[in-house]
């Protein structure tokens, strides 16, 4: 009798053994399935998160470029120059007078030259762009004492004062505008503009700096200058932004 209920007692142990191993691994299955699932979620998740950041980032850089590309083409130029500035005299002054560009991005006044222009240059420290674009020496040669030697010499302080505040900006040298054959003949001394170009060309490769013709650029449309022959009408600067874009790290923006 005693025998018979022992043995009935280990059939029962088992079975609820057996029972309780089913159960485990039923549970376990199913924990498995879930995990699988949702992982597969999640990677599912991933993918289209992916895909529409990608989506998402590419347009705005369409929107980017679409927008700067408007702002160039309607005259614009304030976008495409928020991390540039142009630093020079009343040619120069001439983009702010004429709502090309923004006060953050012109440091320029009537008479300045490279002798009385390296008072200015906190300003433009202040300013940290990542280009700055130098148009100077119309005043220089026009100003009875200065010689091309003295020229070179301001320029060079000016250019070593900026690159040792500023030694991650780009700087780049624009030709010295011409002048109309008319106010030659008034200011013989102009005669020396292109000496002073050229004497600019070689700084520019001993400072390793980058060089702008801009003098070609007014020589071919004499048309662009004012009545004086020595400044230039407003048409004249969207041509001048185009060749500073076109020849600056500004054209990777486009």
């Amino acid at each position: 009798m005693f025998k018979k209920i022992k043995s009935n007692s280990a059939k029962i142990m088992a079975l609820i053994i057996f029972v309780f191993c089913i159960i485990i691994i039923i549970t376990l299955i199913i924990r498995y399935q879930n995990i699988a699932r949702d992982k597969v979620r999640l990677d599912e998740g991933v993918r289209i998160l992916t895909t529409l950041e990608t989506r998402d980032l590419y347009t705005l850089e369409e929107k980017i470029d679409y927008m700067k590309r408007k702002a160039v083409d309607s005259g614009d130029y304030s976008a495409l120059f928020g991390n540039a500035v142009v630093f020079g005299d009343s040619i120069a002054e001439g983009l702010g007078l004429y709502d090309f560009l923004s006060p953050t991005s012109l440091v320029a006044v009537m008479g300045k030259s490279t002798e009385n222009s390296l008072e200015d240059v906190p300003i433009l420290v202040n300013l940290a762009p990542r280009y700055v674009f130098f148009e100077l020496g119309l005043n220089d040669i026009s100003h009875p004492y200065n010689t091309l030697e003295s020229y070179l010499s301001h320029y060079e302080n000016i250019i070593d004062s900026v690159r040792l505040e500023l030694p991650n900006t780009q700087i780049y040298i624009c030709s010295i505008f011409p002048v109309t054959d008319e106010a030659l003949k008034e200011n013989p001394e102009f005669s020396q503009i292109e000496t002073y170009n050229a004497a600019l060309v070689e700084m520019a490769k001993r400072k390793n700096i980058h060089y702008i013709d801009t003098y070609a650029l007014l020589k071919s449309s004499p048309q662009y200058h004012a009545e004086d022959g020595i400044h230039v009408i407003r048409e004249f600067y969207p041509l001048w932004m185009d060749t500073l874009v076109n020849n600056s790290g500004l054209k990777n923006l486009l």
